[in-house]
């Protein structure tokens, strides 16, 4: 008994000797560290992990100081009223700010979701003393949308908070701070995301890399790169690889050039690498893009053409060419992009083709505009002879007036005849209202008589479109019968709820003599 005791002891001592052989190099002795930290603290990191994620320098979290809203502008404040001419006046306004005071959660949800959807920045104030007081998270979600959409950091400390300490908050509001901080373009919020994103086990990896692609920089571009290796999902390869171009960092060009020409990867991960590698405008990019445009996926030649945009030579134009003949309507599309972007004039026929003979109705349309934008006689020409041609349709008149009126340079007396001939006969309404609208975008001189004309309409949709037309030019012609329809507004507008007006364009035509929506 005593031997096999002396025997294990001997054992023993030789492997604790051979393990502190093991543990030393160059004479170093590598120290051995107890950590307390628990496996849901620490990062899942894969065997094959690159570099890159390991050294990157994790920065310090950040806890914005709090600040107002910022102060809207006049433009931003006449935007405002003109985009809600028929929510302007100080009737409607003192009824926003009494339901953000007062109203019940869901009526200051559906207010929040109106005023997030016209963009209106006349009630900043008063969102963000609602969203210091207000205790119900669908409000304060409501709110981060609504300055999210105004682009405006008053609530980048709320925000950038939550994302620092997520774990008591309910999903929808991190994911309303992920899109908040993504908008206001946050880089505060870059070390939360980053650890956020390296614990994927709490779920918010595909949010957190997304809002990377809004907020990174180059750093966190060449850190991305390092997920390449990891076990990743095919969605969220194609989102990494998405992200990965939106930060259009030349550092990662080795890889995204790589992976584009790589025949066994995922088309749509080959498609945004190649879209990727165009965007960094590195030489080598041309090359591999132009013989990748032979790829059998469409998505892959599509995003190739995308690439090509930022390159215009011969060669690249050569492609384009060809790429508006392809199979594929998206990448048809795309070479349209590419024509208008680069003003290849050349390509006006191409153009023309498509719209005459069986065409998809988005690339029609698109034809139609970047014809007009490109201005070439036989461009011109053909466009002035669709808002001619009787045996023309209705939805193609609008659409190529829509272009002409856009860029000016040419039908415009065209187009204002045809609306005259719409204003004849009640089967045309839609069109008509669809050209009333394109005049009132622009307020040209050319258009008084023509807005006199819809005011004098006894339909009352195409007298409001003729008021919308004078509200943007202020035509003299037309300021008698604007305030002849004033007049019959109710001297009191608290009164339009109990004395209905002669004509509901009335106060709107008040209100555009005061100057709202002007």
């Amino acid at each position: 008994m005593k031997r096999t005791i002396a025997a294990c002891a001997l054992l023993f001592l030789g492997f604790s000797l051979f393990a502190q052989a093991d543990l030393e190099t160059d004479g170093t002795e590598i120290s051995v560290e107890t950590s307390t930290e628990t496996a849901a603290d620490t990062p899942v990191v894969s065997e094959n992990e690159t570099d890159v994620r390991a050294e990157y320098v994790k920065k310090d979290k950040i806890w914005p100081n709090a600040k107002r809203p910022q102060a809207a502008t006049q433009e931003q404040i006449s935007s405002s009223n003109e985009k809600n001419l028929e929510k302007a006046g100080e009737e409607y306004e003192e009824e926003t700010r009494d339901v953000l005071s007062y109203g019940l959660t869901d009526e200051i949800c559906d207010l929040l979701d109106e005023l997030t959807s016209a963009e209106d920045y006349r009630f900043k104030e008063e969102a963000y003393d609602l969203f210091q007081e207000t205790k119900s998270p669908k409000v304060r979600e409501k709110l981060l949308a609504y300055f999210a959409k105004l682009k405006d950091p008053c609530l980048e400390d709320f925000a950038v908070g939550v994302l620092n300490d997520p774990f008591d908050e309910r999903t929808a509001t991190v994911n309303a701070c992920f899109a908040y901080v993504s908008a206001v373009k946050s880089s505060d919020a870059i070390p939360a995301v980053v650890e956020l994103l390296e614990k994927d086990d709490l779920g918010y990896f595909n949010a957190a890399l997304e809002c990377m692609g809004d907020i990174g920089g180059v750093e966190e571009a060449v850190y991305l790169t390092g997920y390449l290796d990891e076990d990743l999902t095919l969605a969220q390869k194609q989102s990494l690889m998405r992200v990965l171009g939106k930060l259009n960092a030349v550092e990662t060009w080795e890889q995204l050039s790589e992976i584009a020409q790589d025949k066994n990867e995922d088309m749509y991960v080959r498609a945004y690498a190649a879209e990727a590698i165009g965007a960094m405008e590195v030489p080598e990019s041309k090359d591999i893009l132009i013989e990748l445009y032979e790829a059998d996926e469409p998505k892959v030649r599509e995003s190739v053409i995308r690439g090509l945009s930022h390159y215009s030579d011969s060669s690249v134009q050569e492609v384009f060419k060809q790429a508006l003949k392809d199979d594929n309507y998206r990448v048809r599309l795309e070479a349209i992009n590419a024509v208008e972007t680069q003003n290849i004039t050349s390509a006006s026929k191409d153009l023309i083709y498509h719209c005459k003979h069986k065409e998809e109705n988005v690339v029609k349309e698109k034809c139609y505009k970047v014809l007009a934008k490109l201005n070439t006689a036989d461009g011109n020409e053909y466009l002035v002879g669709v808002i001619k041609d009787k045996k023309s349709g209705d939805g193609a008149k609008a659409k190529v007036a829509a272009a002409l009126l856009e860029n000016g340079n040419a039908g415009t007396q065209e187009i204002i005849e045809l609306a005259r001939e719409t204003l004849k006969s009640d089967k045309q309404k839609s069109l008509r209202y669809a050209l009333g609208k394109e005049f009132a975008k622009y307020g040209k001189p050319e258009f008084a008589d023509i807005c006199l004309e819809y005011i004098k309409s006894k339909d009352v949709a195409t007298q409001g479109t003729g008021l919308d037309i004078y509200a943007k030019g202020r035509y003299s012609s037309a300021k008698q019968a604007v305030e002849d329809l004033a007049a019959l507004a109710p001297d009191d507008e608290s009164d339009g709820k109990k004395k209905k007006a002669s004509n509901v364009n009335a106060v709107k035509a008040k209100k555009i003599l005061k100057g709202i929506g002007k």
